[in-house]
């Protein structure tokens, strides 16, 4: 009897531990933050009690709301509360910003912060009851100046005058007389957004010190894609606008279910699939990295309120979509998923297909939680450029150059960005390589960070001189560097983006006014490659290691110092374009290899390598652990070998994320190699345990 009460104590006593346990482990765990939107909470709809289950069994851990003054909704708010779901709370527009017209109040008028202060107390005023409020979203969405309103106001003349010493231009076409007034009346143009962002920040964590504020950025027009596009001209962009006025920052496209804003033909023929996302992303990742905030992504979900001119049976039958597009954001670096819903209420997305299987994908990133969130995407050590004052300058589109960093990073396995204002000095930012393309005009100073950068040893390939600087003028720096002289900038111009609309005819939006998309093609060929766009130049110093079949150099290489810089013959972006329209598998096969072997001859090494292109693998690392992303980007042929280099442990443990199970991999002298196979429209996750 006495052993029997021994042990049913030594049983309470290992349940109760076991019961402390879990409650630990319960506590340390923190899911993947997924929020769902509601929009406005819908008055005539009862709340349905297994949409609770619905939600938990997709791994949504937020609701994004937008409003909830009624007593009804208020309570639907609170049982979403009280079931664990954590509140973001959008509004709209406190900034007193619109596209379409110039602030009614300018930011630089003292009258300015009044005007927001009485918006942010308007719309903020139901935030005290929310009791578990996370993201609040304050500002205009998906922001961007639309040409010709832009502010003249007095008080903005003064802060122009105040700041760069003379008189404000009256027009964009006066500022365009001399390149230094263009460039700063447009600099100063767009600062107007940021300068007001910061300010109503500053208001509204007055308001609710909880604050933590979000913006969602548009997909092409703050990218380089806003010429002759939705601003109508090259002038915003992310990382020149910064990131001290929020704290997460949300990428907003929609790449199954609209288009991709590329211009011409490129539009039409949507491939290489992903190059804008990735591309963008990018960039929008190289912001948030370098101010220390978090990247945002919202996947568009298959449902009826926001695509209904695009809903058919193709992409209805694509109901792996929302999870490669979820994988492929998380890959890249988001830390956070939102998606809307269908209508404006209880509804979720309208397809089951779609819906079960983007949770499916969910629940899997929902085993590891936050501490995917917590493992950065990894540094690469490769970047590529984006030359604002060109953009500029220009006034042409630097979007559809988003083809080449594809190829670059099909080809390579990983691609950041740099911004051009991040050339401050010649370690540019510690990366071994930089990669230029359709890059034509450079400021003078950072042409010279860049020419140390490689006889310190760096690399620089590039399909493209830049032959001017920011006057226009001929600049002689990197024609010295390359080696070269009389160098052809050739490519095809294009204009108009095509929308594939579904229940209306499609269409070109912002057409050219004569029609003409796209210029006339020019070819040449190169061993087993057709190529596009060649272009000839005049060898001074650099060393030609292949010509094209009329003679045009297609390879050419200068050494400079301790580095080395290589120049190819021809525009990336038309003759990469032109093998996916054709599916050329001999050019694909040459250019992926030329641009590897590249990399490879110079001794830069990616941390993360796929050798099928068409199967993604993305790293997140820390100095504990690491989750590879591989995605299948819609090819019947799911085998590849995922190559880790350079990683900051000895590898203890591999397993798949989804079943649990332990991985084979093959022990390399600097990392790892592992055999996957991921089936048309399916993704895996892989953990990996350093010692």
């Amino acid at each position: 009897m006495k052993k029997n009460s021994i042990y049913i104590i030594f049983c309470l006593f290992l349940l109760q531990s076991l019961y402390v346990y879990a409650q630990q482990k319960c506590e340390e765990y923190h899911p993947f933050p997924f929020s769902l939107q509601y929009f406005e909470i819908a008055e005539d709809k009862d709340f349905i009690p297994s949409t609770l289950d619905d939600l938990h069994a997709h791994g949504v851990t937020n609701l994004w709301i937008r409003d909830c003054k009624s007593p009804k909704s208020n309570a639907i708010v609170k049982r979403f509360q009280d079931e664990g779901f954590k509140i973001d709370f959008m509004t709209h527009g406190h900034e007193n910003f619109i596209r379409d017209e110039a602030p009614k109040v300018s930011v630089y008028d003292p009258k300015y912060e009044d005007v927001v202060r009485e918006n942010v107390k308007k719309g903020l005023a139901q935030l005290p009851q929310i009791e578990h409020l996370d993201y609040v979203f304050p500002y205009i969405d998906e922001p961007f100046h639309r040409k010709p309103f832009l502010d003249y106001s007095t008080a903005t003349r003064n802060e122009f005058k105040r700041q760069y010493g003379y008189t404000m231009p009256k027009s964009f076409e006066e500022a365009r007389k001399s390149p230094r007034t263009q460039l700063d009346f447009l600099n100063f143009q767009s600062l107007i957004f940021r300068d007001g962002w910061m300010k109503t920040a500053k208001i509204v964590r007055e308001f609710d010190p909880r604050v933590k504020i979000a913006i969602t950025h548009d997909s092409h027009n703050v990218y380089g894609g806003g010429v002759n596009s939705n601003s109508q001209m090259a002038m915003d962009d992310v990382f020149y606008w910064g990131g001290d006025y929020a704290d997460l920052f949300v990428y907003d496209i929609y790449p199954y279910l609209t288009f991709d804003y590329r211009y011409g033909e490129t539009g039409v023929y949507r491939k290489p699939r992903m190059s804008q996302l990735h591309y963008t992303m990018a960039q929008l990742r190289n912001m948030t990295t370098a101010y220390g905030k978090k990247m945002g992504f919202w996947v568009g979900t298959y449902n009826k309120a926001w695509f209904v001119r695009f809903r058919g049976k193709e992409r209805a039958e694509q109901f792996w979509s929302e999870r490669e597009v979820l994988y492929t954001a998380i890959a890249g670096g988001a830390d956070y998923i939102i998606s809307p819903s269908d209508y404006m209420g209880h509804n979720l997305p309208v397809d089951k297909n779609h819906w079960d299987e983007y949770g499916r994908g969910m629940r899997i990133i929902q085993k590891e939680g936050t501490a995917i969130a917590d493992t950065p995407k990894m540094k690469a050590n490769v970047c590529f450029l984006f030359p604002r004052t060109q953009y500029l300058l220009t006034q042409e589109e630097y979007y559809n150059v988003g083809l080449s960093y594809e190829l670059f990073l099909r080809s390579f396995g990983e691609l950041d960005i740099l911004h051009e204002d991040q050339i401050t000095d010649d370690t540019l930012n510690g990366y071994q390589a930089l990669v230029l393309c359709d890059v034509t005009l450079l400021p003078e100073k950072v042409a010279e960070n860049i020419a140390n950068f490689v006889k310190n040893g760096g690399t620089v390939i590039a399909d493209c001189v830049p032959q001017l600087n920011e006057d226009k003028k001929e600049s002689s720096i990197m024609k010295r560097l390359f080696g070269v002289e009389k160098a052809s900038v050739e490519r095809v111009k294009r204009k108009g983006q095509w929308v594939p609309f579904v229940n209306l005819p499609s269409k070109y939006s912002f057409p050219p006014e004569n029609g003409v998309t796209d210029t006339d093609y020019k070819f040449d060929s190169w061993n087993t490659m057709q190529i596009v766009s060649p272009r000839v130049c005049k060898t001074t110093g650099a060393t030609i290691k292949e010509n094209s079949r009329n003679g045009i150099p297609m390879i050419l290489t200068n050494k400079v110092g301790k580095g080395n810089v290589i120049l190819f013959g021809f525009c990336m972006q038309d003759t990469y374009f032109q093998a996916c329209k054709t599916d050329d598998e001999a050019t694909l096969y040459a250019l992926y290899t030329h641009v590897h072997d590249t990399f490879a001859e110079n001794g830069i090494i990616s941390h993360v390598f796929s050798s099928n292109p068409e199967i993604e693998a993305g790293l997140r690392s820390s100095n504990e652990i690491a989750y590879l992303f591989v995605i299948n980007h819609e090819t019947c042929n799911g085998n590849s070998q995922v190559s880790l280099r350079q990683l900051p442990g000895k590898i203890a443990k591999v397993i798949d994320v989804e079943t649990g199970c332990p991985m084979d991999y093959i022990d390399n002298s600097d990392g790892i190699d592992i055999k996957v196979n991921v089936p048309f429209g399916k993704t895996q996750l892989i953990k990996i345990t350093y010692q």
